[in-house]
């Protein structure tokens, strides 16, 4: 699909995206969590298994699948209440595009795991913004931060001592009532559900959804799905500790792969609840745009690409969960800047230089 044959979107349908109230965790519980992503990071760099010899990493999406340089297209029509920010205008930028495993440590991809894509650009303000996503079915499997990094303790755990230590370390969050036994169950239901039970073949053919936020007054959630057309790699088995990367990467080698930008907007607290993460919102998504990756990245590409840091409250104001997001994804950012983190004013240098002129456009090019 290109920018000439998608349709308006129906901009009256969308509403307003007000009415909500926000409930942000405190400035202690912030602070908490930023201290514990620093500890999870650091257990997980001396754990024997994570191969990262004592030097902190990523505190979560640690295995890069992807790393390349695509094109990120904002129709015109964009609904009213969204028309500011990074949506004020239709436009057609390089964005940057990391696509990874979920847990902080590089599992093989057939480990059931959460996928996750991550966008930065610059829009023609020069305002630096980042969209992040991930395919657990339009939710989180944690209702908030609190509890989203108590779980992330036993799963750190695990890393470091295996089962054993994953059932110490439950033993410990339930003592310590940062979860209940209902949490647990609910957290192990929802991660069974959107990653245990489902195999990942393809990349391309997930569907990525964003936390929750706010342009102006309107709170919303975006998200990729992928483009209608797109199916299955014919011939490509899908094996292989890196078969994700290898599936993705022989995709690109055939064509452009596209997924289509949607929003969502909030419209009651029942159905697009502001301030309970684990639960998916029941509103009519509106396409606004789309993303396009056309050519294989260069290995300069992925290395740069892999040392950007990401994070859902640029180019947007956090509401929910989000806040605290905010907070732990800028620290984790700092604490693994031993490896390298590329500066925002080196990103915006390195996507400047990858004009539009250079990106091919895939105009009327099959879609794979």
């Amino acid at each position: 699909m290109s920018t000439t044959d998608q349709a308006e979107p129906d901009q009256d349908s969308f509403g307003s995206g007000q009415g909500w109230t926000d409930a942000p965790d405190t400035q202690s519980t912030r602070e908490e969590l930023v201290a514990r992503i620093g500890e999870q990071q650091r257990r997980i760099a001396l754990a024997a298994r994570s191969g990262l010899n004592g030097q902190p990493d990523r505190g979560q999406h640690q295995k890069q699948l992807l790393g390349a340089v695509g094109t990120l297209r904002i129709f015109d029509g964009v609904p009213a209440a969204l028309q500011t920010g990074p949506w004020a205008s239709a436009l057609s930028l390089p964005v940057a595009c990391r696509f990874s495993n979920g847990q902080p440590c590089p599992f093989a991809d057939q480990t059931a795991d959460v996928r996750g894509i991550a966008l930065k650009f610059f829009t023609p303000q020069g305002v630096e913004t980042d969209l992040l996503a991930t395919n657990e079915g339009g939710r989180s499997h944690a209702q908030d931060a609190a509890r989203f990094m108590a779980f992330a303790d036993i799963l750190v755990a695990r890393i470091e001592r295996g089962s054993s230590g994953a059932v110490e370390e439950l033993l410990d969050e339930l003592r310590a009532d940062r979860l209940t036994l209902g949490e647990l169950t609910r957290m192990s239901t929802i991660l069974l559900k959107e990653v245990g039970l489902r195999t990942v073949n393809s990349l391309a053919l997930e569907s990525y959804w964003g936390s929750v936020t706010k342009l102006g007054e309107a709170a919303f959630k975006y998200a990729f799905h992928p483009h209608p057309q797109a199916g299955l790699l014919p011939g490509f088995a899908a094996d292989g500790p890196d078969h994700l990367r290898e599936e993705i990467l022989a995709r690109l080698a055939r064509g452009p792969i596209r997924w289509q930008l949607e929003v969502q907007p909030y419209v009651d607290e029942e159905n697009t609840p502001i301030n309970d993460a684990s639960k998916a919102w029941r509103s009519r998504s509106t396409v606004i745009g789309e993303l396009e990756l056309s050519s294989l990245p260069a290995v300069d590409d992925e290395r740069t690409i892999n040392q950007m840091a990401f994070n859902p409250g640029n180019g947007f104001e956090p509401l929910g969960i989000t806040h605290a997001r905010v907070a732990v994804y800028a620290a984790s950012a700092r604490n693994r800047a031993g490896r390298g983190l590329l500066s925002s004013d080196a990103a915006r240098q390195y996507l400047a230089a990858r004009s539009l002129a250079d990106l091919p456009a895939g105009q009327g090019t099959r879609v794979v």
